[in-house]
């Protein structure tokens, strides 16, 4: 589609010189494939846009295409047999679908970021996601990306896990093997030292509540650890590595992975100095209350100082942030660091953004918070220091199990049905995740996140099984042309190239040429996602091809005796490019494709 949409604006531009060309996507194939919206020119030609749509469609000829003015609006549309030919072969190319040469851009996506010694809960998985499927579509898209996972290792809650392990565990469950006689029984597979870890923060804190003495008991630990005393520092190493191998199965499962590891709140603890140094240098460091420092940022219209040093010399989150961002300028000297971190953290990022660029302008427009909604309950806002929480994991054994259920009633031969509940258990909550507007927050409820019809990851994979099980009845070659090979932790599912059908017949009908134009839309929505930084363009996107496949199945007879063999080699083929579409856009929100259900 490429082509034809250059030979478009390399006509209007002969056609328009001096102004600029647009195009946009029309809302329906009946309309078109390309539209030039001719407000923009019309006004800096002191013309009507209706009159110059329909003077550009009397001059302007392109072959294999017609053009027709739609009020202000040109339309091209494709002859059917030309937009089959044209979309069939960028599908079954050597090119992935919609992807760009690598192009220099360095982007860092920072996500997921989890607090150590706490389990993942279902908020958790928002950001993993949401990180996970912009890492990939800058990837697809040809950014060199690093994927950071800057986990919450340092900081006052490791004096409260101290304090706590001290207090309740020191003694009679050292090596955290055993539940803990004062804790409610859970279920065998949370039985585990970093669960037995969050149990000590949650009762820590609930013991605060009454004992407020406690909170300085925690405060004088996380200064010792920060001093280098060697048992708060054992200890919490001891709880880092806990922490991490349950994170690494918990991604492992989920299918996403990290350039660093490694990189955390700990890691620019030696940095801390230089960083407030550097501060002090460029003048930016003033006296707080009690003797704390901050950096005052009413000129740039922040009323609240940020706090880079509390007032008994502990650092504070918002210091590390800025020695990490100074660490990944010298390190990587990035165009975007994309912070996929929720929306209660909107006036921190302000901050730091606001202070790198007082330490350097080079700052400016690079760094880019990806704030998205909280996920509640129905009672209210979830709280690990309450306990009062959803596990991550809960969520989605709970998926695959409903999934299971359906796969013994339906088809109850299935092979492999265990795998194949897990890939549609898994897609039912990531999609939902992905479809979701980012920004505006989730009330979580089990029947809305693991819904298996309507919107969701089961109708897309449902769709990806279908076109499997076409193409193996069909025989020959076709079914493997639909797998692609090893893709070792690559945004680019890869497929070989495919030939393509001698003739476009079969191709002409309505449901068919609906959902070629479907599948056209697919390259613009990955850059509407990489634009937007959230998914939801690609979700639904796929949403709308499966819903077209749908129709084209049921009205197009792909199998049928009486077809041509023209006819049949056509159909198969839309449904081969239908599948690695489908398939592609799948791999980059993060959900597999099932070869049967």
């Amino acid at each position: 589609m490429e082509r034809s949409r250059n030979s478009f604006q390399q006509a209007l531009a002969q056609a328009l010189p001096g102004q600029e060309i647009g195009l946009d996507r029309p809302r329906s194939g009946e309309l078109g494939d390309f539209a030039f919206p001719c407000f923009r020119a019309a006004k800096a030609l002191g013309l009507n846009p209706q009159a110059l749509a329909r003077d550009l469609a009397a001059k302007i000829v392109i072959p294999g295409a017609e053009l027709a003015a739609a009020g202000p609006y040109l339309n091209l549309k494709l002859q059917p047999a030309v937009r089959a030919r044209v979309l069939l072969e960028a599908l079954l190319g050597t090119v992935p679908f919609g992807s760009a040469p690598a192009h220099g851009e360095t982007v860092l996506v920072e996500y997921s970021s989890p607090n150590i010694a706490k389990l993942f809960t279902i908020g958790h998985l928002r950001s993993t996601m949401i990180g996970h499927s912009l890492a990939q579509v800058n990837r697809y898209l040809g950014c060199s990306v690093t994927r950071l996972n800057h986990l919450g290792d340092w900081g006052t809650q490791f004096g409260t896990l101290l304090a706590a392990y001290k207090a309740w565990a020191e003694q009679d469950n050292p090596e955290l093997e055993q539940d803990f006689p004062w804790a409610d029984e859970v279920p065998e597979k949370l039985r585990t030292p970093l669960y037995r870890l969050f149990q000590l923060y949650v009762r820590f804190h609930a013991a605060e509540e009454s004992d407020p003495s406690l909170h300085d008991e925690a405060k004088a630990w996380f200064v010792r650890l920060e001093q280098g005393d060697p048992e708060a520092t054992r200890l919490w190493s001891w709880f880092r590595q806990i922490s991490i191998r349950e994170f690494l199965r918990i991604y492992q499962r989920l299918g996403v992975a990290f350039d660093t590891l490694d990189q955390g709140e700990a890691f620019y603890q030696d940095m801390l100095q230089p960083t407030l140094d550097l501060l002090q240098h460029s003048g930016l460091l003033k006296e707080g209350d009690g003797g704390a420092m901050i950096i005052d940022l009413e000129d740039v219209g922040i009323q609240t100082p940020s706090l880079v040093q509390k007032a008994d010399g502990s650092s504070i989150y918002a210091t590390r942030d800025i020695a990490a961002a100074l660490f990944r300028r010298d390190t990587w000297h990035f165009d975007r660091c994309v912070y996929v971190v929720g929306a209660d953290q909107i006036l921190h990022f302000k901050q730091l953004f606001a202070v790198m660029e007082k330490l350097d302008p080079w700052y400016r427009g690079r760094m880019l918070h990806t704030p998205f909604g909280m996920v509640s309950l129905p009672e209210g806002k979830m709280s690990t220091r309450k306990g009062n929480v959803i596990f991550l994991e809960d969520v989605l054994d709970e998926a695959v199990v409903r999934v299971r259920a359906i796969i013994e009633e339906k088809n109850p031969e299935l092979a492999d049905k265990a795998a194949v509940a897990e890939m549609l258990g898994m897609g039912a909550v990531v999609f939902f995740n992905a479809l979701n507007d980012r920004v505006k927050p989730i009330t979580f409820t089990w029947d809305r996140v693991i819904a298996l019809d309507g919107d969701t990851g089961p109708y897309v994979q449902y769709a990806h099984a279908r076109i499997l099980s076409v193409l193996r009845k069909a025989g020959g070659d076709w079914a493997n042309r639909a797998r692609p090979g090893a893709a070792a932790d690559s945004a680019v599912v890869p497929f070989a190239a495919a030939p393509l059908p001698d003739s476009m017949e079969g191709l002409e009908d309505a449901p068919a040429q609906t959902l070629l134009f479907e599948l056209a839309g697919l390259p613009e929505a990955y850059r509407t996602m990489q634009r937007e930084n959230m998914g939801t363009a690609v979700a639904r996107q796929l949403l709308t091809i499966a819903k077209a496949f749908s129709g084209f199945y049921t009205n197009c007879p792909i199998l049928w005796p009486e077809n041509s063999q023209a006819v049949r080699d056509s159909r198969l083929a839309l449904c081969l490019a239908t599948a690695r579409a489908l398939r592609q856009g799948l791999h980059i929100l993060g959900v597999q494709a099932p070869e049967a259900m």
